[in-house]
C-alpha cells in the first residue's frame, strides 16, 4: 500500500487498536496483533512503554510482518527509530517528541505522521507543521494514559469537526459512547482498553463495528 492508502484508510475505517501488554489481560502484543488481524483490524498501533529497545523491536518487527501479510496499516508510537528497523507504516508522535518535519527527514517522506493535539493551537501546529493525520483527545476520561491531558473542550470539538487532516479520537472511547461520537460526525476511533483488554477481543471489535452501523 502507499503512504496515501494508508492515510485514506483512516477515513475509512473507524477502528485504530492501540496496542500495549500491561493492558492485554496476560496475552503477549504479538497474540494480541494476530488476533485483531483475524477479526478484520486493519490499524494498529504499537505502543509499548516497559520493556527494553531490543525487545520492543522484536516484537514490532514480527507484527510488521503480520500486518503486511494482512494488508494492514502499522503505526509505531512516539519511537522514529524503532519504526524505521521494523519498517512501520507510520509513526505517531505527541506535543514533546520530536517535530514532524525531522521524523519525517529521519524515517522518509513515504513515512506517514500522526501528532497527537489536544487544543485548536495543537491542531493548527500540526497542520502547519506538516502533519499526516492527528490524533485528538481524550475525548472521554481514561485510565489508559497516566499522563492523559484533560478532555477536549467542546470548542475544540468544534475546530477538530472542521479541520482537513483526517481525525481520530481516542481516550475513554467504548461501546457505550463510540456512536455519540459518530453521530457528531468523528469517524476514527482509537481504543486501547476497549478491545485489547476484553477477554473476547473479536466480540469486542464486532460489538464497536455493530454499534457504528
Amino acid at each position: 500500500m502507499t503512504k496515501e492508502e494508508h492515510i485514506q484508510r483512516l477515513k475509512d475505517d473507524p477502528i485504530y487498536v492501540v496496542m500495549g501488554e500491561a493492558l492485554s489481560l496476560g496475552r503477549k502484543n504479538t497474540e494480541v496483533a494476530k488476533t485483531l488481524l483475524d477479526v478484520g483490524v486493519r490499524i494498529i498501533q504499537y505502543r509499548e512503554k516497559h520493556k527494553t529497545w531490543r525487545e520492543k523491536y522484536a516484537e514490532a518487527a514480527e507484527i510488521a510482518v503480520m500486518c503486511k501479510k494482512y494488508g494492514a496499516t502499522f503505526i509505531m508510537n512516539d519511537s522514529v527509530d524503532l519504526a524505521v528497523a521494523c519498517g512501520a507504516d507510520g509513526i505517531h508522535v505527541g506535543q514533546d517528541d520530536a517535530p514532524v518535519q525531522i521524523v519525517k527527514k529521519i524515517a522518509g517522506q513515504n513515512v506517514f505522521v500522526g501528532v497527537s493535539t489536544n487544543t485548536t493551537k495543537e491542531l493548527q501546529g500540526a497542520l502547519a507543521d506538516g502533519a499526516d493525520y492527528v490524533g485528538f483527545g481524550p475525548m472521554f476520561p481514561t485510565s489508559s494514559k497516566s499522563d492523559a491531558d484533560e478532555v477536549v473542550t467542546e470548542e475544540t470539538i468544534r475546530s477538530a469537526l472542521e479541520f482537513p487532516l483526517p481525525v481520530v479520537t481516542i481516550g475513554g472511547i467504548g461501546l457505550e459512547n463510540i456512536r455519540t461520537l459518530y453521530d457528531r460526525g468523528f469517524r476514527s476511533f482509537a481504543m486501547i482498553s476497549a478491545v485489547v483488554s476484553q477477554k473476547d477481543i473479536k466480540k469486542a471489535v464486532d460489538d464497536l463495528r455493530q454499534a457504528l452501523k
